[in-house]
C-alpha cells in the first residue's frame, strides 16, 4: 500500500541512532493507535450492548403484550378488543425482537470480532515485544569485552565473553527485527481494523432494514394507521370527558355549598320524611370500660329492615341492629349534640347514635321511623339521594363463573308497583313456605348449571356481608304464574308469569335449596331481555316445588293447545257444521276441563267435578 511508512529491518543489526529515533516516531504512533483504539472499542462495545439490551426488551415486551389476556383488572370493559389488539401487536413486536437477534449476532460477528481481535491479539503482542526489545543485555555482553585485560589474557575467560556477545547480539538482532516488523504490519492492520467493523456495522443495519422492511407488509400499515386513528379517537373522547367532568366539578361545588356547613340552613335543604333508605356517615358510642365510652365515626346504611355499618376501608358492611318494629327518639349526651337512639322491638338491644347537624338527625329518625312500620314492603319506597351503596361483587376469591364477571346481587324482596292480593281462578294451586335467599342477573340459560353457580355465589355473598336474614313468603305455584305473597297482609310481593320460567331446580346437596331462571322481554333501558335467577329456601323438599313448577307449566301448554285446537274448529264453520250437537257442547266447554281431558282422558261430567274437588283439596295444604 503506497504512502506507509516502514523502519529498515536491514539496518536493526547496526542500531544507529537515526534508526533508534525513527523507532520512538513509529512508537509514538503505536501509544496513539492504542489510545484511539481502545475509546473506539468502548464505544462499539456500547453498541453491542445496548442492541442486546434493545433485543432483549423488544422480547419482554412482546411477552407481556401476550400475557396481558390473563390479567384481570377490576375495571376491564372492553378487555376483549384490547387483548385482540394487543395480541396483534405482540406478534409485531416479536417479529421485531427476532430481527434485533440477528443484528445482535451480525454484529457480535462482523463489528466486535475484528476490533476485539486487534485489540487483544495485535497491540498485545507488539507491546510484549516491546518489553523484550527493552531488556536486552546486548550492552552488557558488550562492556565485558570491552574491559578484557591485554596484559593477561585468558583464553577460556576470552573466548566465555565473546560467546556470550555473539548469543546476546543474535537474540537482539531477532528480537529487532520482529519488532521492526510488527511495527510495520501495525500500520496495514490499524487501518483493517478500523474499516472492518464499520463495514460490519454497516452491513448488519442494512440486513436488518432489508428483513424489517419485509416483515411489515402493507398489511401492517393499515393496521398501524388504524390504530393510530383509534387512539386519536380516544384522546378527543379523553378531551370531551375531561371538559365533561371539570363542569360537573364547577356545578357540584355550587350545588353543595351549603352541604359544606356541618348545620346548614334548613330552609335550603327541605326534611324529606318519607324515605326509606338512608345512608352516610354517623358517630356510635361504645363502652371502653364500666362507666367510660368513646364514639368512633362510621358510614351506617339501611338495607330492608336492618340497620348496617361499614368500617373505613373494610370490604363490606356488618349488621348492627334489626330496625322492624323498633322505636327511635332523639336523645341527650353530655359530650355529643344530635344524639338519637335506635331500640330493637325485644328492647334488649340499642345503640346511640350522633349526627352533625339537626337537619340530618330529623332525616335518619324519621327513615328510621318508616322502616320500622315496614313500609319499605308494601309500597314503592322512596330512596334518598344520598344512598349509593351496591351490593356489587367481584369474585376474583370465589372462582367468578362464566356467566358473569360482575353482577349485581339482591338479598331482599321489594314490592311491585301495584298492590294486590291472591285472586285466581286457576285449576293448580300449590303453595309452599319459602325464604328468598338472594337474585343475580346470569346469561347462559342452557342447564341446571347457573342455578347452581348462582346458589354457589349467593350463599358466599352472604357470608361475606353477614347477611343472615331472609325474607319469608308464601310461594303460590299456578297454571298462569308464581306468586310470592306476604304471609301477614297476603299481599303479592313478586308475579312472575309462568311462560317466562326458563329453568328450575334443586341443590344436588342441600335440597332444601332451590331456583328458577326468570326471562323477561325488555328489561333493560335499551329493551334487550334481562334473564335473572332466584334462589330460595325452603321448609320441605326443593324437587317437590320443581315437580310443581313443571306439572303446571305441562298443564298450561295442554290448556293452550286446546284453546288453539278449539279456535281453530270454531273458526272453521264447514267443520262445525258436520259435528253433531252433543260434541259442539263438548268443544265449547273444552277449555275449561281440557287440562283434566289430557290427565285423565275421557269421563263423565261427575267424574271431572270430582276429580276437580280432589286437586282443590290436594293443592289447599302446603307442600
Amino acid at each position: 500500500m503506497p504512502g506507509i511508512d516502514k523502519l529498515p529491518i536491514e539496518e536493526t543489526l547496526e542500531d544507529s541512532p537515526q534508526t533508534r529515533s525513527l523507532l520512538g516516531v513509529f512508537e509514538e504512533d503505536t501509544a496513539a493507535i492504542s489510545s484511539y483504539f481502545s475509546q473506539l472499542f468502548k464505544a462499539m462495545q456500547r453498541i453491542y450492548d445496548a442492541q442486546n439490551e434493545l433485543s432483549a426488551a423488544t422480547h419482554l415486551t412482546s411477552k407481556l403484550l401476550k400475557d396481558y389476556e390473563k390479567q384481570r383488572f377490576p375495571l376491564g370493559g372492553d378487555d376483549e378488543v384490547m387483548s385482540s389488539t394487543l395480541q396483534q401487536f405482540a406478534k409485531v413486536i416479536d417479529e421485531l425482537s427476532s430481527c434485533h437477534a440477528v443484528l445482535s449476532t451480525q454484529l457480535a460477528d462482523a463489528m466486535m470480532f475484528p476490533i476485539t481481535q486487534f485489540q487483544e491479539r495485535d497491540l498485545r503482542v507488539l507491546a510484549s515485544l516491546c518489553a523484550t526489545y527493552l531488556i536486552s543485555d546486548h550492552d552488557a555482553a558488550i562492556n565485558r569485552y570491552s574491559r578484557l585485560s591485554k596484559r593477561k589474557e585468558n583464553e577460556k575467560v576470552k573466548n566465555e565473553v565473546m560467546e556470550d556477545v555473539y548469543t546476546s547480539r543474535k537474540k537482539q538482532h531477532e528480537t529487532t527485527m520482529h519488532y521492526f516488523a510488527s511495527l510495520n504490519m501495525l500500520q496495514y492492520k490499524k487501518k483493517i481494523a478500523l474499516l472492518e467493523p464499520l463495514l460490519g456495522y454497516m452491513q448488519a443495519q442494512i440486513s436488518f432494514f432489508k428483513l424489517g422492511s419485509e416483515n411489515l407488509t402493507q398489511q401492517w400499515e393499515e393496521f398501524l394507521t388504524n390504530i393510530g386513528t383509534s387512539v386519536q379517537n380516544v384522546r378527543r373522547e379523553m378531551d370531551s370527558d375531561a371538559e365533561a367532568t371539570e363542569q360537573t366539578i364547577q356545578d357540584l361545588k355550587a350545588a353543595s355549598d351549603p352541604l359544606y356547613m356541618p348545620d346548614p340552613d334548613p330552609n335550603q335543604i327541605p326534611v324529606n320524611r318519607n324515605l326509606t333508605r338512608k345512608a352516610g356517615y354517623l358517630n356510635t358510642r361504645y363502652k371502653t370500660g364500666l362507666v367510660s365510652s368513646a364514639w368512633e365515626r362510621q358510614y351506617f346504611f339501611t338495607q330492608g329492615g336492618n340497620l348496617m355499618s361499614q368500617s373505613r376501608g373494610a370490604v363490606a358492611g356488618g349488621l348492627v341492629l334489626d330496625i322492624d318494629n323498633c322505636s327511635v327518639m332523639a336523645v341527650d349526651c353530655d359530650d355529643r349534640r344530635f344524639c338519637f337512639q335506635i331500640t330493637a322491638f325485644d328492647g334488649k338491644k340499642y345503640v346511640f347514635l350522633a349526627h352533625k347537624s339537626c337537619t340530618d338527625l330529623t332525616i335518619w329518625i324519621a327513615t328510621i321511623n318508616n322502616i320500622s312500620k315496614r313500609i319499605y314492603l308494601s309500597e314503592n319506597p322512596e330512596v334518598s339521594v344520598e344512598f349509593r351503596f351496591t351490593l356489587t361483587l367481584i369474585h376474583e376469591n370465589l372462582n367468578p363463573c362464566k356467566y358473569n364477571k360482575i353482577t349485581l346481587m339482591r338479598f331482599d324482596v321489594s314490592c311491585s308497583d301495584r298492590v294486590s292480593h291472591v285472586v285466581s281462578d286457576s285449576i293448580l294451586h300449590q303453595l309452599f313456605i319459602v325464604r328468598f335467599l338472594g337474585s343475580m342477573e346470569v346469561k347462559a340459560t342452557e342447564s341446571a348449571d347457573v342455578i347452581y353457580e348462582t346458589m354457589r355465589q349467593i350463599l358466599a355473598a352472604r357470608a361475606i356481608h353477614n347477611i343472615f336474614r331472609m325474607t319469608e313468603s308464601h310461594l303460590l305455584v299456578t297454571c298462569e304464574s308464581l306468586k310470592l305473597i306476604d304471609p301477614q297482609t297476603q299481599v303479592t310481593r313478586l308475579r312472575f308469569p309462568l311462560s317466562s320460567v326458563v329453568l328450575c331446580a334443586s341443590h344436588q346437596e342441600n335440597k332444601r335449596l332451590f331456583g328458577f331462571v326468570l326471562k323477561t322481554a325488555g328489561g333493560r333501558e335499551d329493551g334487550r331481555p334481562v334473564t335473572v335467577c332466584y334462589v330460595f329456601e325452603s321448609n320441605n323438599d326443593g324437587e317437590k316445588i320443581c315437580d310443581s313448577v313443571g306439572l303446571a307449566k305441562q298443564i298450561a301448554l295442554h290448556s293452550e293447545m286446546v284453546r288453539k285446537l278449539f279456535i281453530y274448529l270454531i273458526s272453521n264453520d264447514s267443520i262445525c257444521a258436520e259435528m253433531p250437537g252433543q260434541i259442539k257442547f263438548d268443544i265449547a266447554n273444552m277449555h275449561e276441563d281440557a287440562c283434566f281431558f289430557f290427565l285423565t282422558g275421557p269421563q263423565s261430567h261427575t267424574e271431572t267435578e270430582r276429580a276437580g274437588q280432589s286437586q282443590g283439596e290436594t293443592t289447599g295444604r302446603t307442600s
